[in-house]
């Protein structure tokens, strides 16, 4: 997912859709059936404080429109002294866990034009301190039970966090929460850099360009990459689908709002037909979030939204 920085995680589209091979889109197929570790499905910003600016209603908790298909959500959190309780607890009721995005507890972004991203993530003097303040107010709801994952910091080789304080910032959080799997995804292009240290637990990247992974040359070796720098066996990987649309998917590559719902049964297909692969994560549900005309999945033609569903359904039901 991405890295502009609004207090929560931000994906950046950072090219134009690359031709990685031929976009005309065509029925998907059956599913496959091979060994599977795929446990979890759900999408970013579902609880992040951003109201999707294509409905009137305000809304910024979107965990009720997508109870019943998904498992996961991303939950984000910008203050140490913030409280979960009823975040966290109303997630449980929905039969969701968080991906609870922790990066501004632990690190700061300071603009560096010498970073890829135009910004340089580094870890906060007093990070060791406010983590623990973190836990001490929410240990209770901090929890396998209600909490997937901890997304420690967004695309650190794009945001040229240093390997010393990765290792330190992800030390600090397991130290504390050693039954949370740590996680990390990496921006593309800088996937050759990645970093997987044995504290990291779960490890991704985002590549939003591929209309079908099955088949993407590029997209498959990023995910050969990720496979083969991780530092141990049991580092589970996480696909980041695109489930959004821009209107540049169609004047650049034909790529209607009805056609994303084919495109993630192809990530699905990917994400179900390998045993290292533990969740997979739409980018993302509401709208709006990059470009005023940017749509979510939430926003797409409703056959597309019911791929979706059936899609969750699958891994749910598994």
């Amino acid at each position: 997912m991405a890295g502009a920085r609004r207090g929560i995680i931000v994906a950046l589209m950072l090219t134009l859709l690359v031709r990685c091979g031929p976009w005309a889109v065509a029925p998907a197929g059956r599913p496959p059936a091979p060994k599977s570790g795929l446990e979890y499905f759900g999408f970013a910003l579902i609880d992040c404080g951003w109201d999707d600016p294509h409905d009137r209603a305000i809304t910024t908790n979107y965990v009720n429109e997508v109870a019943g298909f998904t498992n996961i959500g991303q939950m984000c959190v910008d203050s140490p002294d913030a409280s979960l309780h009823t975040r966290v607890r109303t997630f449980y009721r929905a039969g969701l866990k968080a991906i609870l995005y922790i990066e501004p507890i632990l690190f700061d972004a300071i603009e560096d034009a010498s970073s890829p991203s135009g910004v340089r993530i580094v870890l906060r003097q007093d990070a060791e301190a406010r983590w623990a303040g973190f836990v001490k107010r929410n240990g209770d709801v901090l929890t396998p039970t209600y909490v997937a994952a901890l997304y420690v910091v967004d695309e650190p080789a794009w945001n040229s966090v240093a390997p010393m304080d990765f290792v330190r910032a992800l030390r600090i959080v397991k130290r504390s929460l050693p039954a949370i799997p740590t996680l990390a995804i990496e921006a593309y292009p800088m996937v050759g850099q990645i970093m997987v240290p044995d504290e990291l637990d779960w490890i991704g990247f985002d590549r939003y360009d591929s209309v079908d992974p099955r088949t993407d040359g590029a997209w498959l070796a990023d995910l050969e990459t990720v496979r083969a720098a991780r530092s141990r066996p049991s580092q589970r990987i996480v696909i980041v689908a695109s489930t959004q649309w821009l209107p540049y998917y169609q004047t650049d590559a034909g790529i209607l709002p009805e056609d994303m719902g084919i495109v993630a049964e192809r990530y699905y297909q990917v994400a179900a037909s390998d045993p290292d692969i533990v969740a997979l994560l739409g980018y993302l549900w509401p709208g709006g979030f990059d470009d005023s005309s940017q749509l979510g999945a939430r926003n797409l033609p409703q056959p597309a939204q019911q791929s979706l569903r059936d899609i969750g359904r699958r891994i749910l039901d598994k």
